[in-house]
């Protein structure tokens, strides 16, 4: 209940608005389906709901929304979106500290592809990579990853630390398809993936959703 905002406020805004622009983890999603003989527009979104309510069967959990927790999850993506600042400021100073950097806000941007700058749209389009790159990178890659990990025998503890690092590796390269990019804002993007791995495993897919959503809107509102 807590994603369904935001696929919403991303869907039907790009419907209105006529925008044919995407997130590139949407794009590769739906080239999936489209592979696999499945075009309908809202297919993939539709898709994402019955992951998470298929989710929610397997692990037997109670069929009640608590609403009163809502305005709560929403506080706390506020929280992680201000540790994600606060850690690229951190990661400014140190490197500041061992050589000449200029500032560089456009680091701070976790949205996919060198149109990112062109778009009207950058709001709804921050919204859409908030979305896509958690269903794909958190919710589909990383629990098969762990999965693998744990298929092989490692312990779990090292099974999920190790899958965390290695999505957040193929988090960070996706960003760097079609634009250049140094090893400063690999690095960041690298802890963003991390930090979002953390909070998927520990808090679920919707604050994830969220906390990169409002990640994203403030980096396109202050920088």
């Amino acid at each position: 209940m807590f994603y369904l905002p935001w696929l919403i406020l991303y869907e039907l805004g790009l419907v209105l608005s006529g925008d044919p622009y995407r997130n590139l983890a949407d794009v590769w999603l739906r080239n999936v389906l489209q592979w696999a003989g499945f075009s309908q527009y809202f297919l993939l979104p539709l898709l994402s709901c019955a992951v998470l309510l298929g989710w929610h069967h397997v692990s037997k959990k109670q069929w009640k929304i608590h609403w009163h927790c809502l305005p709560g999850m929403f506080l706390e993506c506020i929280a992680y979106t201000v540790v994600l600042i606060g850690v690229f400021r951190l990661q400014q100073v140190v490197v500041s500290a061992v050589g000449n950097l200029a500032d560089r806000p456009a680091a701070m941007a976790v949205q996919a592809g060198p149109e990112l700058a062109a778009n009207d749209h950058l709001l709804l389009n921050m919204v859409g990579a908030g979305i896509y790159e958690e269903l794909f990178f958190r919710l589909l890659l990383l629990p098969a990853v762990i999965w693998a990990l744990l298929r092989i025998e490692l312990k779990s503890w090292l099974a999920y630390t190790l899958g965390v690092v290695l999505v957040s590796v193929a988090f960070a390269a996706a960003h760097s398809i079609g634009v250049e990019q140094d090893w400063f804002t690999f690095a960041f993007r690298f802890l963003v993936g991390v930090i979002l791995g953390a909070v998927f495993l520990k808090r679920g897919f919707g604050v994830a959703v969220g906390a990169h959503v409002l990640y994203n809107i403030a980096v396109a509102l202050l920088y």
